[in-house]
């Protein structure tokens, strides 16, 4: 599957979540390659615009030496990766988008990154590194005394250097991750709670599953959601609360104290 097909099936879940929402979306004229993937219009008229990027990338397993062995494939030898290293791939799809987006600058609607992985790349796609991607390596902060000496515990973490959007783009309103999840995740994860009691070893609980599994029980199809982070950028129009908040959707926003984002409860 090459990057345009990968681009493809991004786009395909977003189009997907719009039109579970009843959003409406146009998409720019082609011949302006740097147009940006959707102009977004929800029902009451607000517009969104939106670039939608995903993964092609070794990410983490960039450089690896491989080998074959009895058990299968597997990295020749221990490997590292700093946090710059890590979260670059998302950095750099950050900062393409940013650049389509660039052109709305000033039109008074909110501007979103939308990041998808459909092929798992291994590019550390959890919240909290997409965050450090956007404002910050991640650096863990404590005191020191002396040996013995009582004190509180003060150790955090805060971000700090390579944030994206820490000194570029300060237009963007935020940046949502699109996924999918298939019905039967959430079966399984049901059937397991339901039955585990009744059973003494893990593996008759899933060799009982797998029994199950090729029934006709199991439910087909998928759903999708997004995780959406929203930025701190001075210039930025804030994208509401209600547009883009699906039953299945997370949300961060700035914490009440200012010290960074946190998730959003529904009141919120």
């Amino acid at each position: 599957m090459g990057k345009h097909d990968l681009g493809s099936v991004a786009e395909e879940w977003f189009d997907r979540y719009l039109s579970e929402r009843g959003y409406s979306a146009d998409i720019p004229d082609d011949s302006n390659r740097k147009n940006p993937d959707r102009l977004i219009t929800v029902p009451d008229g607000r517009q969104v615009v939106c670039e939608v990027k995903s993964f092609a990338t070794f990410g983490l397993l960039k450089e690896a030496r491989f080998r074959e062995g009895s058990g299968g494939i597997r990295v020749s030898q221990p490997m590292s990766r700093s946090q710059k290293e890590a979260l670059q791939p998302i950095r750099d799809k950050i900062k393409e988008a940013a650049k389509q987006l660039k052109r709305y600058k000033g039109d008074g609607v909110p501007l979103m990154v939308i990041l998808a992985n459909p092929m798992n790349c291994p590019v550390p796609f959890d919240e909290s590194s997409v965050i450090a991607a956007m404002y910050g390596d991640i650096d863990a902060v404590f005191e020191v005394t002396e040996p013995g000496a009582e004190h509180e515990d003060t150790s955090w973490l805060q971000a700090s250097r390579n944030g994206k959007l820490t000194s570029d783009h300060h237009y963007i309103s935020a940046v949502a991750l699109v996924r999918e999840r298939p019905h039967s995740a959430a079966w399984a994860t049901a059937w397991f709670d339901e039955n585990r009691p009744r059973f003494g070893r893990i593996q008759d609980m899933i060799a009982a599953y797998l029994e199950v599994a090729e029934t006709d029980s199991v439910p087909q199809g998928s759903e999708v959601f997004l995780t959406v982070i929203e930025t701190i950028g001075e210039e930025a129009v804030r994208l509401p609360r209600d547009l883009f908040n699906g039953p299945l959707d997370l949300r961060y926003g700035p914490a009440p104290d200012g010290t960074g984002l946190t998730l959003l409860s529904d009141a919120q």
